[in-house]
């Protein structure tokens, strides 16, 4: 059986993990594997700074434990922010057709209303100066993916349901695939 990984990227509050954990909830039929980017820094031992550089470690340290363990499932779900194009390439060259990106895109306005984690206030008011595509640093930008396998749009005023058809008729046809 041809195992997949679902790499879901986006900034933070964009729904990676509500998603992955739809997923997880709704296709019990299949082995699923989730590794989430709140959770993993934690559980292994990753550079937990927000340097260009320690963010390139972070994606590839995730790399390499999804490298180990995903032929043990028939899904691994991986949701982190991924900034970087160049990382997310090098991810996607290793794994070739056995990854997918799903991008999750949302406005600022949104983000910064539905702030789960506080993070967009503190980083308005200057407690966090380096926030992943809002802080106006250099090495906090977020790279929107070029050509992502998937995008869900979670902006205020679209549809979730929308988006959980979109992940569904993209889940059965790779999932077609195994």
């Amino acid at each position: 059986m041809k195992k997949k990984i679902l790499w879901f990227t986006g900034m933070s509050g964009t729904g990676k993990s509500y998603y992955s954990k739809y997923i997880s909830d709704n296709y019990k039929n299949y082995k699923i594997n989730m590794l989430d980017g709140d959770i993993i820094r934690g559980r292994y031992d990753i550079p937990v700074g927000f340097t260009y550089d320690d963010i390139c470690k972070n994606n590839l340290t995730i790399k390499d434990i999804v490298k180990k363990d995903y032929q043990n499932y028939d899904i691994t779900i991986i949701s982190v922010i991924s900034p970087y194009e160049n990382i997310r390439n090098q991810i996607k060259r290793e794994f070739n057709k056995d990854l997918s990106f799903i991008y999750m895109h949302s406005d600022i306005e949104s983000l910064r209303q539905r702030d789960t984690k506080g993070l967009y206030k503190k980083a308005d008011n200057k407690e966090i100066l380096n926030l992943i595509g809002y802080s106006d640093i250099a090495d906090s930008r977020y790279e929107r993916p070029i050509s992502p396998d998937l995008i869900l749009n979670t902006s205020f005023g679209i549809n979730p349901n929308e988006n959980i058809k979109k992940l569904n008729k993209f889940l059965k046809s790779m999932l077609n695939e195994i």
